[in-house]
């Protein structure tokens, strides 16, 4: 029985409460460097997806075998657009991706002093529903 106790003993102390303590710790070192490889990775996925190599090595070839000038010209023109497009997405995305690790390095803290603001001010134990 004594073995069943210092089990519980230790799944409290050690891991339940160690868990909780090392999680900040984990968070702001491990957890942050694999959300910017997430990141990282992400974009690196985009660049690939839109082929700005491909589009930029193409630009003056014409679309559709057409060699004269306008549809040299027209083809210049949409690949510009296209690849201007793609370009705005990618920076949108990543933007998008700045903003998550941005959120994953904030969002703790804040969560944590509006919960402590709560307890402290009382209004917690105020909003439970009353039998």
């Amino acid at each position: 029985m004594l073995q069943g106790t210092g089990a519980l003993g230790r799944l409290l102390l050690v891991d339940l409460i160690g868990s909780v303590a090392w999680f900040p710790i984990w968070w702001y070192t491990t957890g942050i460097k694999k959300m910017i490889q997430f990141c990282i990775d992400g974009l690196r996925y985009r660049v690939r997806q839109y082929a700005f190599a491909i589009w930029i090595k193409n630009f003056f070839v014409p679309m559709y075998g057409q060699y004269d000038w306008q549809g040299r010209a027209v083809s210049i023109f949409m690949r510009f657009v296209v690849i201007v497009g793609r370009g705005i997405a990618l920076v949108a995305e990543a933007i998008i991706y700045v903003f998550l690790v941005f959120c994953w390095a904030v969002i703790p803290p804040f969560a944590f002093i509006l919960a402590l603001q709560n307890i402290l001010s009382g209004t917690f134990t105020s909003r439970l529903p009353t039998l």
